[in-house]
């Protein structure tokens, strides 16, 4: 409770006075300059012990989410704004061949938008869960007033690719069945590994010829299980996301090296299919920006339709720290945005 207090505290001060406090200068790379709330949030970060320090010594099933999962859930919690109206959050419990699929559902008071998102959070597919992502999940149902789902997909190493895709495909045809929608009418959305799993249910959709969601909104993406792209050096370490983690994270997903080859897999590959309409967010002190802007540059060279926002001054996860000015205001212009973008 103190921490949270301090923290509060600590960032309802103006820029100037961090400055003073802090002593530290902006910084900025490939004329990009960081925000200043973020660069202090990364700077206070930075004196904890980093997990993936430890990568080859770790059981990631085990001691990786011990390490961090609960860490992870409070610092969410405390760095995401509280939505101005109550959201009513209701679990389902879908049948599938290998037990029980959670699926948690928000919904606003006044529902502006009748196409549901399903969304999948991030978390490198071996981290995050429903939890970690509730409280910007509850500011993402009451800003755009739409009905959000949420799915508990199975993690790797346990689970290697393509479990999770295969429970996003149940989840996506169980709630056209629970709503009585065609699958044409449903969005989905993801960040981070959500993204890429959002992307690749719609590239597995869309070779096999069966319908398409309405949309795709993809949060900075993770699309390159190669991890060789110029912000992936520029951004290797120190900006919440690293280079390293990033490859671990292919390593524990990859079920074999024929994956590298999968166009539903990895995403660098054009499928040479339609698919839905997307929105990609990219963000500029991430080591995923390049890969992002790639995949919506293959998409509108396949003659998709795509559109690009683009936040030079923020990092990876900047969605779930809406308690930041600057994160808010650009959550809050991705949600206008993609209102909009959902309405076209």
């Amino acid at each position: 409770m103190a921490i949270k207090l301090f923290l509060k505290i600590f960032f309802s001060l103006p820029v100037w006075l961090l400055r003073c406090l802090t002593f530290q200068k902006s910084t900025i790379i490939n004329n990009q300059i960081l925000d200043f709330q973020t660069q202090v949030f990364l700077w206070l970060q930075s004196s904890q012990a980093n997990p993936f320090d430890d990568l080859d010594s770790l059981d990631p099933a085990k001691d990786l989410r011990n390490k961090i999962e609960g860490s992870r859930e409070g610092l969410y919690q405390l760095l995401n704004s509280k939505p101005q109206e109550a959201i009513k959050v209701r679990d389902h419990l879908l049948p599938s061949d290998f037990g029980k699929l959670k699926l948690r559902e928000y919904c606003p008071d006044k529902v502006l938008i009748s196409s549901p998102i399903l969304y999948f959070h991030g978390g490198g597919y071996v981290l995050g869960s429903i939890n970690t992502h509730d409280a910007w999940l509850k500011f993402f149902s009451a800003y755009m007033g739409v009905k959000i789902f949420s799915l508990e997909y199975r993690l790797a190493p346990e689970n290697k690719f393509p479990s999770s895709l295969v429970d996003s495909n149940i989840a996506l045809e169980w709630l056209s069945d629970k709503l009585n929608l065609r699958i044409g009418d449903i969005s989905i959305c993801g960040d981070s590994a959500g993204a890429h799993l959002a992307a690749s249910l719609s590239t597995y959709r869309a070779i096999n010829n069966l319908e398409l969601p309405l949309s795709q909104c993809l949060i900075y993406p993770m699309t390159d299980p190669l991890c060789n792209s110029k912000s992936h050096g520029d951004f290797a370490d120190g900006f919440m996301l690293s280079q390293k983690a990033m490859i671990w994270f292919w390593e524990q997903l990859m079920s074999s090296r024929d994956n590298l080859n999968d166009p539903v897999f990895n995403l660098t590959i054009n499928p040479n299919k339609t698919l839905p309409k997307t929105l990609i967010i990219t963000a500029g002190f991430d080591p995923l920006s390049d890969e992002g802007e790639a995949y919506a540059r293959l998409l509108d060279n396949a003659e998709n339709e795509v559109q690009q926002i683009h936040y030079p001054h923020l990092i990876h996860g900047f969605v779930n720290m809406t308690a930041l000015k600057a994160s808010k205001d650009a959550t809050q212009d991705l949600l206008k945005t993609y209102k909009n973008f959902l309405k076209q």
